[in-house]
């Protein structure tokens, strides 16, 4: 009997559609969608402690975000609350009021037990060569290419910085970092031979081969002498330098480019140290033998390629005469090169906030350890028109036991890179994201490697110029990557099939680099809202748990996961989620896994949300920070107006020029390329834009990744 009536309440649930619906609000049916207009805004995403925000528009600008913290409070039950999807000053919370949750706490892995296991400045002030790439590829056999993907951090923004507070941050698919390594010719400017190849310091114990790094999207090729000891460090307190990585001559001065050349140096270190100096030698040998041609020297190249989505394509679209809208951007070609400056010819760089040096960094960690063969790499291809793009949906392959470790290895020695980049110990989730893909982390502590990276900034500059790395330090370094146990966690997450992300590039605004500053000063010297102490953070604290609690607990059960995907194309995203919350005419939407049960936990998901960015609005004004501007909170406020639409709000630590969005897919469009929610955010983006000349709100193509898709080798070709 029991099964006959759930029978028929599934079947009410499938035959209820938008034509079957009352679209009277004062109905008790569940009313039919809108077709309001609203408007979005965007923010910026931070990652690390300290870091500063990033300037749109900057000529090869530095770019740094930042982060916060705090204490542990129960949640709050949305029942007791009012709806309101409109931002203003949240109010706090009375000291007798009753706060609870059904939600369970979250628990976390540490890195080691996964079982699949900052969005900072990428090329700066570069005077260096122009990219002609004419040096022609050498044959060879071998040729790795690794990839890493971009991130946003939807719930943790400022807490994550402190221990023990978790954050959830989805990787991005379709937005990834590049790195190619193989051996070719010597690159020249002018076409012909580079003589230049041999370091002036070699000398006995020594070896020196040339080193290439190309960078087509900023048009720039990064040339150095890499010096390497042929003897293993007899003592620990072994001065002399293992590594030296100095710049060739060249006609145009080279400025460091801190994020490669810092990665470079570590990665180098670590593993003439973890290899020992022959097996190191041998290596480069053998490779450099097999790609000798007619006599003429090689030299170890990599090609450094981000995805578009990494910078900003408005003026791409423009050029082409393209509205800004989603399929548009899928029109693009992949790997564009920054536009340039029409007087100076300068590279100018508008960067999106989607974790661009982290994968930079992360990407060439990966691709220097699997082209020496000292780890092994989840691996995955796929290949459109004939040339190797994005992943897009596919999960890579090679899960076991050596992977495993390929990943741990590679996420310890790029958070040590990546933070000696920075200058400082930040967060680490954009890494973390980087290297396993969606997760919930929290993060390291930062006694674990300061004290190494203090030594480094001391040591590192050699004579002459460049940088080196002592044996002493490289012998630090090997211990600290292979050894030490590090206490971040991190517990992979997804969003649910039929949910979707979407992600805006918001140009308009200013942006104020001190932002992340003033907040943690701030929060340091007047944390007393009204008579409670540290309102804001507590109360941010339990609302990123409770969207953390909702995600993987949730949302993970069996009828949630099969009414989503009965109902949610064609029933729950034609309405808005106002529309969410009408009850229905009769008690079948009582059971589990109805489409009600389903809109209701959607409409949770929404308020924990909302309350995170009532709080963090709350905080930026009572610091005078611009953590979620006006003009970011009309544009988001307007977005959740729309049927379909969970949320939207400023990723990370906010600012100007970033949104997310959290929808519910709808019927398939262009090919199943998007889906008629996603079209209408767009729509709405469009719309405010033509309506505003100080601001552009312009859809990026990155969705969610799925578990599985951080980190791993492809076939990408040079």
């Amino acid at each position: 009997m029991w099964g006959r009536i759930s029978n028929f309440a599934e079947q009410i649930d499938a035959n209820f559609s938008v034509d079957d619906v009352d679209t009277n609000e004062d109905s008790d049916d569940f009313p039919a969608s809108s077709n309001n207009s609203g408007g979005g805004e965007r923010g910026d995403d931070a990652d690390d402690d300290d870091d500063e925000q990033e300037e749109s528009g900057d000529l090869l600008e530095d770019c740094e975000d930042g982060w916060g913290d705090d204490d542990d409070v129960d949640f709050v039950d949305e029942d007791d609350m009012e709806f309101n999807d409109t931002i203003s000053p949240p109010m706090p919370l009375m000291e007798n009021e009753v706060v609870r949750s059904t939600a369970p706490t979250p628990t976390f892995q540490k890195a080691s037990e996964v079982v699949y296991d900052h969005d900072a400045q990428n090329y700066n002030n570069t005077n260096v060569t122009e990219n002609n790439d004419v040096s022609p590829i050498l044959p060879s056999d071998d040729m790795v290419t690794v990839s890493a993907p971009g991130k946003a951090l939807i719930a943790g923004g400022y807490l994550v910085l402190e221990p023990n507070n978790p954050g959830l941050v989805l990787a991005a698919e379709g937005c990834r970092f590049h790195t190619t390594v193989l051996f070719r010719q010597v690159y020249s400017a002018d076409g012909g031979m580079n003589v230049d190849y041999t370091d002036d310091s070699e000398d006995d114990g020594r070896h020196s081969i040339p080193l290439d790094v190309y960078s087509p999207q900023f048009d720039r090729v990064f040339s150095y002498h890499l010096s390497y000891s042929l003897q293993n460090a007899i003592e620990e307190n072994d001065s002399d330098a293992c590594i030296r990585l100095s710049p060739r001559k060249a006609a145009v001065p080279q400025e460091p480019n801190k994020f490669v050349e810092r990665s470079l140096l570590l990665a180098f270190g670590y593993l003439h140290q973890s290899m020992g100096a022959e097996s190191f030698h041998a290596r480069l040998q053998q490779h450099q033998q097999q790609c000798q041609l007619n006599g003429e020297e090689s030299a170890l190249a990599m090609k450094l390629r981000a995805d578009n989505d990494f910078y900003s394509q408005i003026t791409r679209l423009r050029e082409r005469g393209y509205e800004l809208t989603p399929q548009n951007l899928a029109k693009l070609e992949p790997f564009l090169p920054c536009p340039k400056d029409a007087e100076t010819g300068e590279v100018i760089v508008n960067k999106t906030g989607m974790g661009s040096s982290a994968a930079l960094v992360t990407s060439i960690v990966g691709a220097l350890l699997t082209f020496f063969g000292a780890i092994s790499l989840p691996t995955t291809s796929t290949k459109e028109n004939g040339n190797e793009l994005s992943l897009g949906s596919k999960v890579a392959t090679g899960g076991g036991e050596k992977e495993n470790y390929g990943l741990k290895i590679t996420h310890n020695l790029a958070q040590i890179c990546h933070c000696h980049a920075q200058g400082k110990v930040g967060s680490g989730f954009d890494v973390s994201a980087a290297v396993y893909g969606s997760h919930i982390y929290t993060r390291f502590s930062d006694t674990l490697i300061d004290g190494f990276l203090e030594s480094v900034a001391l040591s590192s500059k050699a004579d002459g110029g460049g940088l080196q790395l002592s044996s002493k330090l490289s012998m630090q370094l090997a211990k600290l990557v292979n050894d030490v146990e590090w206490d971040c966690t991190m517990r992979p997450i997804s969003l649910p099939p039929g949910l979707e992300l979407l992600m805006a590039d918001v140009c308009g605004g200013s942006e104020s680099p001190s932002m992340a500053r003033n907040i943690l000063e701030w929060k340091k010297k007047k944390r007393k809202v009204g008579f409670l102490d540290d309102y804001y953070w507590k109360d941010l604290k339990r609302c990123n748990k409770k969207v953390i609690s909702l995600l993987s607990e949730q949302f993970t059960a069996q009828t949630f996961l099969d009414g989503l995907r009965r109902d949610g194309a064609m029933i729950i995203s034609t309405r808005t989620a106002e529309q969410w919350k009408k009850p229905m005419p009769s008690s079948w939407h009582l059971f589990d896994g109805s489409s009600w049960d389903v809109a209701l936990k959607l409409v949770d998901l929404r308020m924990a949300l909302l309350e995170c960015r009532q709080n963090l609005k709350g905080m930026g004004v009572a610091a005078g920070v611009p953590v979620e501007p006006d003009v970011q909170s009309t544009i988001a406020d307007a977005t959740m107006k729309l049927p379909g639409v969970v949320a939207a709000g400023v990723p990370g630590a906010g600012g100007y020029d970033a949104l997310f969005v959290i929808y519910v897919k709808g019927p398939e469009t262009c090919d199943g390329q998007s889906d008629h929610v996603r079209d209408a955010i767009g729509n709405l983006w469009r719309d405010m834009s033509n309506e505003s000349d100080d601001r552009v709100v312009c859809p990026l193509s990155v969705r969610a990744a799925g578990i599985g898709n951080g980190l791993y080798s492809t076939n990408l070709e040079w």
